[in-house]
């Protein structure tokens, strides 16, 4: 998304922007910037009566773990909903490994408790993958008591199947 396109969106109308990817984290990587920085030049041009919201897209652990000072301050704006789609897949590392996840159950926790505890009525939805083959009882009930302790706002669950 161009940042000018922006400007000329709201000033016809628009009332919610979505900022949308496979992967809304990995913004930048490619070209040395990073998400914080197009988020805060979005925000710049919002309105200040908060007539057009932005919502921020998924995006996956490892990508935000770096920057999530910056991007609960941007979460914390008027014009920005206080809403974010983190990905757990599973509770359990053995299984987050055994699916390649670049991340740890620790590492989200650290995600979630950090912008739960800096936007005030943050809001976490996440997905879940059940059947994952090798899950064990376990690591199914790991992944239970994870969505018990935080009550998401919305949990999407999957049953695994193979990919071609």
């Amino acid at each position: 998304m161009q940042v000018g396109r922006v400007k000329s969106v709201v000033s016809d109308g628009v009332k919610e922007i979505w900022l949308s990817s496979e992967d809304t984290g990995a913004y930048g990587r490619d070209i040395g910037v990073n998400l914080p920085t197009l988020l805060n030049a979005l925000v710049a041009e919002l309105p200040a009566d908060a007539s057009t919201m932005l919502r921020i897209g998924m995006t996956n652990p490892p990508f935000i773990l770096e920057h999530l000072k910056e991007i609960a301050e941007v979460l914390r704006h008027p014009c920005v909903y206080s809403f974010l789609h983190v990905p757990v897949q599973s509770g359990s590392d053995a299984i987050l490994t055994a699916m390649n996840r670049e991340y740890t159950v620790s590492e989200f926790r650290t995600v979630v408790d950090t912008l739960t505890e800096l936007v005030p009525e943050m809001q976490i939805a996440t997905d879940i993958i059940c059947g994952f083959p090798g899950e064990t009882d376990e690591d199914f009930e790991q992944t239970v008591n994870l969505i018990r302790e935080y009550k998401f706002s919305q949990v999407h669950i999957s049953q695994f199947y193979p990919r071609p």
